[in-house]
């Protein structure tokens, strides 16, 4: 359990006019210097208990050391009567307070040439906001030290604030460390420059000594650039993060940064309802776990708890987990899975997806909020989620890698990752140039982040599992038993001549629906999803089946109700279940807990087509259940490539009209990856690799961020969000009341998306 910060009660009231934010709406009194800089200690502490080891694990003791120093002196300048002068509602600064923070450094730290711990102290301090870069375009060499602008810059505090910081630091520091509970943290107290002489340094050496901490700033972040010392490389990267962090949750107030409690392995197979002796063999070993593993099960037998055992393992062998991340390659899963772990971890779930606000809106009107008070929580779940707040996390790889290409704020992510455990969920989702890239970053996070792995999947081809050794060295591989796969064997296979869009196929997928069938027809295109919604819906009018489109590109407030209506009539533990039939597009493939009758597809490669079976007979209410593959179109619909389509329908061909036994799949894969195939898979991979580690991941430093890798990061995995002509009118009506509500009318569109 964390320990509980309570408030000092040696404290500076002396310097209660001396504020570091302005007033909230409404009030009065900013926030003073001291009681900001309290709160980032005590989410400096916070970072610090999350991570207690940190310093020893990057081969950096001092480092809490030197962060609770530079997170006590960072804004000091802020006593500058300019600054106050502004925060009171006056006018622009024009200066930067961190800089000027940087004269305080004197008192505690000589400028000694050797004084590593003071240049650290100092990068930390003077790049909590700002970049290397932008600190050296503001504040210039100047050839004339009579003419430097930062002298009339230290003549803004006053004596009488000088003395009242000093006495500040000389009667607060030692016991706030106490009330913080860091007494053994390996924070020194440097010897305080007396105060006779405090007011006379500061005056007479401060601008020479700002200027010689600059030069000697800039020059520590060039030696970075060109370095190869990952020791120093990875432990800026944690000290900039860090002081981020507790800036920034300071900041928003919140109270803590929570870590992740979770239960023993045990007690959590409790909580998920599963009696000890209803444990599959594959979910007893992960209950035993003591390092990254891949599983590989079949769909339907509770991969799900599976990884959550893992993760309580791990955390129970390495006594610290400070934070989980659930990876999940769409939208659509990533909803339905942030709702299933806030139940095993209340409050304590982030959702991160470029529509993660307008899915956590949804989610809160359905708890019956009024739409101002859904807005106002969900913009705030956003808010803690970029705070780095919550210890459970659903996103996509794509909000990782962000971290990769050193967009804004990108150490605090890196910071946050230090110790966590990544689970990766059907991992075959991705195509072999971003499978590398994700396998890259797992392979970085792994060598220098202390990071832990649990990678599951239905099925896994053995070129990509020998890809996943080489990226997560030493991994475990956990396979279900033959018993498991025996009796997880539901699905009985037939190859159907033509395709979905034929009259004879179409009449009789409405005719499962009359039958009073839940029916999925995945497609592979939304243009072909929506084609077969059209017939069913002329076929199935007046019958009283619903008919529901489901694909990734809808607004947000129609897929978002899709997704629910879908989850109450198919869910596998839904008490609301009726007949159905689903169109839907790749969306379904990935951890959507639903469970329907009968399953007609396009074809797709096999990796693909196990998912899509995975959702028919999920619950093995019947001892089979059939999945159809239509035999066209077989050229891949510019989505897959056409040849693994092509070995995928001849290695079906030959158990068509037979049982499906799961635990032969992998084979199959292996069968479809060989020769020409795996050749080309290995060649885009390994470009793909090569060019993501000496583009991005060897270029990767703290202290300044990238605009030309934050483009590439856009162009590669970002997109436009468009507002369909039908919603025009509605949305101007909306946009000015309801600008939330309004945004979900918007439909995200990625660069080069095929209809």
């Amino acid at each position: 359990m964390q320990k509980e910060i309570s408030q000092p009660t040696v404290w500076p009231d002396y310097l209660d006019e001396l504020w570091a934010k302005s007033p909230e709406p409404g009030q009065t009194i900013g926030e003073s210097l001291a009681m900001h800089t309290w709160l980032v200690l005590s989410r400096f502490a916070d970072v610090v208990h999350l991570r207690p080891q940190l310093p020893k694990q990057v081969d950096c003791p001092a480092l809490w050391h030197i962060l609770y120093w530079a997170c006590f002196l960072h804004d000091f300048g802020k006593a500058a009567s300019g600054f106050q002068n502004v925060l009171r509602g006056g006018a622009k600064w024009g200066h930067r307070h961190e800089v000027l923070s940087l004269a305080f450094l004197d008192w505690l730290f000589p400028p000694e040439p050797a004084n590593e711990t003071r240049l650290w102290i100092a990068a930390a301090m003077v790049s909590h906001h700002r970049d290397a870069e932008e600190i050296r375009t503001l504040y210039p060499e100047t050839s004339d030290p009579a003419d430097d602008p930062l002298r009339p810059l230290l003549q803004q505090i006053s004596v009488e604030v000088l003395c009242g910081l000093w006495r500040w630091l000389e009667e607060c520091v030692s016991p706030w460390q106490r009330a913080l509970h860091l007494e053994n943290c390996g924070i020194e107290f440097p010897s305080l420059v007396a105060p006779d002489a405090a007011v006379p340094l500061f005056y007479q050496h401060g601008v020479e000594n700002v200027r010689h901490t600059l030069r000697r700033y800039h020059r520590f972040v060039r030696q970075l650039e060109s370095s190869d010392d990952w020791r120093q490389i990875i432990g800026t990267l944690l000290l900039r993060g860090s002081i981020i962090q507790a800036d920034h949750t300071a900041s928003a107030h919140l109270r803590h940064l929570p870590k992740l409690e979770l239960q023993s392995p045990d007690a959590l197979r409790q909580s998920c309802g599963i009696g000890a002796d209803q444990l599959h063999p594959h979910q007893q070993q992960c209950l035993q776990a003591e390092q990254s593993t891949i599983l590989i099960a079949p769909t339907g037998s509770g991969k799900t708890e599976s990884a959550l055992f893992w993760a309580a393992a791990v955390a129970r062998e390495q006594n610290d987990m400070p934070r989980l991340f659930y990876v999940l390659p769409f939208q659509a899963s990533m909803n339905a899975m942030s709702l299933r772990l806030e139940s095993s971890f209340p409050k304590m779930v982030g959702l991160q997806h470029s529509r993660s606000v307008l899915a956590v809106y949804r989610q809160l009107l359905e708890r019956e909020y009024t739409p101002q008070a859904a807005a106002k929580a969900a913009l705030w779940s956003k808010n803690l989620a970029r705070l780095n707040y919550f210890p459970v996390r659903v996103l996509s790889p794509y909000q990782i890698l962000k971290a990769c290409y050193r967009l804004k704020g990108y150490e605090a992510l890196w910071q946050d990752y230090f110790n966590a455990a990544f689970i990766f969920d059907e991992i075959h989702a991705y195509e072999p140039e971003r499978l590398a890239m994700i396998l890259g970053l797992m392979r970085f996070l792994r060598e220098h982040f202390a990071a832990k792995f649990f990678v599951m999947s239905a099925t896994l081809p053995s070129l990509l599992k020998t890809r996943l050794e080489q990226a997560l060295a030493g991994v475990a591989t956990i396979s279900a038993s033959a018993a498991t796969f025996e009796k997880f064997r539901r699905h009985h296979l037939g190859l159907l001549e033509g395709e979905a869009l034929d009259p004879i196929w179409l009449d009789r997928i409405a005719q499962h629906g009359r039958e009073g069938m839940s029916v999925l027809a995945c497609c592979n295109t939304v243009k072909r999803a929506q084609q077969v919604y059209r017939e069913m819906r002329q076929r199935l009018a007046g019958a009283g089946v619903d008919v529901v489109l489901l694909h990734g590109r809808f607004n947000g407030r129609d897929r978002l109700r899709k997704e629910n209506l879908v989850r109450l009539a198919t869910g596998s533990k839904s008490e609301q279940r009726c007949p159905i039939v689903l169109v839907a597009t790749q969306v379904i493939e990935v951890s959507l807990d639903i469970d329907l009758d009968v399953l007609y597809s396009d074809p797709a490669p096999l990796e693909a087509l196990i998912q899509r079976f995975g959702r028919i007979n999920r619950r093995r209410l019947r001892a089979s259940a059939d999945v159809f593959v239509f035999r066209e179109p077989n050229d891949g619909q510019r989505i897959y490539d056409a040849e693994l389509i092509q070995r995928g329908l001849a290695i079906l061909d030959r158990h068509n009209d037979l049982p499906i036994d799961e635990e032969q799949i992998s084979d199959w894969l292996d069968h479809v990856y060989r020769k020409e195939v795996a050749e080309a898979w290995n060649d885009k991979f390994e470009r793909a690799l090569e060019n993501f580690q000496e583009g991005v991941l060897n270029t990767l430093r703290a202290f300044n961020s990238h605009e030309e890798l934050e483009e590439q990061f856009y162009e590669a995995f970002d997109g436009i969000e468009v507002l369909p002509a039908a919603f025009a009118e509605e949305y101007r009506a909306m946009q000015e009341e309801q600008p939330l509500a309004a945004s979900e009318l918007l439909v995200s569109m990625h660069f080069g998306q095929y209809a």
